[in-house]
């Protein structure tokens, strides 16, 4: 072979693989951006006619999402358990988790469903969770979530 042809095999080949490496990195990893947060509910529970819900919150985008309001219901057996509307002021980092929690009251109505489940009438109550935060950068951002409810034993009152 003639070794001005074998340099320009070599340089060539060089040149290509160059190429295809520039173009690989074009496709690389792209910011996530007005994704909506998961939301969870990781405990409740009732005492003093109370409700208390705790919820973790994880942002899925790859930028700090600021919550200024969250407006959700928590319907447990398809009857609405409680509703909340408020503020939150929280910022969540990217790709971050916060936990927040809500007090409200409690109706006749959602102490007799938690008691029942308390007592083992029941093994566990079907719910369902969704509702929408309000961002400063993205506006309102809808969640929702089902599952089913469980008490924690040896913790009366307390559900997961």
């Amino acid at each position: 072979m003639n070794p001005s042809k074998y340099v320009f095999t070599k340089c060539l080949g060089l040149m290509l693989l160059l190429l295809a490496l520039l173009l690989s990195t074009g496709c690389g990893a792209k910011i996530v951006r007005g994704a909506s947060p998961v939301v969870r509910m990781t405990e409740l529970h009732h005492e003093d006619n109370k409700i208390t819900l705790d919820l973790r919150m994880r942002n899925l985008n790859g930028e700090q999402l600021d919550i200024q309001t969250i407006d959700f219901s928590l319907s447990v057996s398809e009857k609405e358990l409680f509703a909340y509307n408020g503020p939150v002021d929280t910022s969540i980092v990217a790709n971050g988790t916060e936990t927040w929690s809500v007090e409200v009251e409690e109706s006749e109505s959602s102490r007799e469903l938690l008691n029942t489940l308390q007592i083992g009438e029941v093994k566990s109550l079907p719910y369902s969770l969704s509702g929408s935060v309000s961002t400063r950068e993205e506006g309102n951002l809808y969640f929702g979530h089902e599952g089913h409810i469980y008490p924690l034993p040896g913790r009366p009152g307390r559900f997961r």
